[in-house]
């Protein structure tokens, strides 16, 4: 594939070497560590004031109990990081802001995705706080994973909380128009 003619702007990073996609397709997936649980556990703090009735309500999360998806990446998705780990990029009113191989791992856990999207991997965000997701609920198809979208503040896999995009990587980052347009 080449990559350079799929976008019309492109801020494009170094690709990933052979030994970094190795190493992303075999850490992205794994368990949850002991060393991550700890750093979910004192990031989360109650979101109610003292005197607010539902303080005392207010319970952490269990990460230990979290699924990570462990489950192959498509190609074309590899195939594009070996040609830019990570960047910005757009076409039209479609943006990207492509993770790194290091990123996609520290956004699954920063963000709590396993909590409140089991089974999906987050890949980019738009530019404008909603995320690109591998909807890994399923396996692959062809090769590939739908490509969904959520809002970073509202995830969930509820009727109002996420869009599908596309039914292949290549297929979104083809696509023209802001995912944003999808909630109208």
């Amino acid at each position: 594939m080449d990559w350079a003619t799929v976008f019309d702007v492109k801020q494009k990073q170094r690709g990933a070497s052979l030994a970094a996609l190795d190493r992303f397709v075999s850490e992205v997936g794994q368990p949850i560590t002991v060393r991550e649980i700890r750093t979910v556990n004192r990031n989360q703090q109650n979101p109610f004031p003292s005197t607010d009735p539902l303080h005392a309500t207010y319970r952490p999360f269990d990460p230990s109990v979290w699924v990570i998806p462990n489950s192959p990446l498509p190609p074309a998705y590899l195939s594009f990081l070996r040609w830019s780990n990570g960047g910005q990029f757009g076409t039209g009113e479609r943006w990207f802001q492509f993770f790194d191989t290091r990123g996609v791992r520290g956004m699954l856990l920063a963000y709590l995705l396993p909590q409140y999207m089991p089974g999906v991997l987050p890949i980019a965000f738009n530019g404008g706080g909603v995320f690109y997701l591998f909807d890994m609920r399923e396996p692959m198809t062809d090769g590939e994973y739908p490509i969904i979208c959520a809002h970073a503040g509202c995830f969930g896999w509820g009727p109002q909380e996420w869009r599908p995009v596309a039914d292949s990587f290549l297929a979104a980052c083809r696509g023209t128009s802001s995912i944003e347009t999808l909630w109208e």
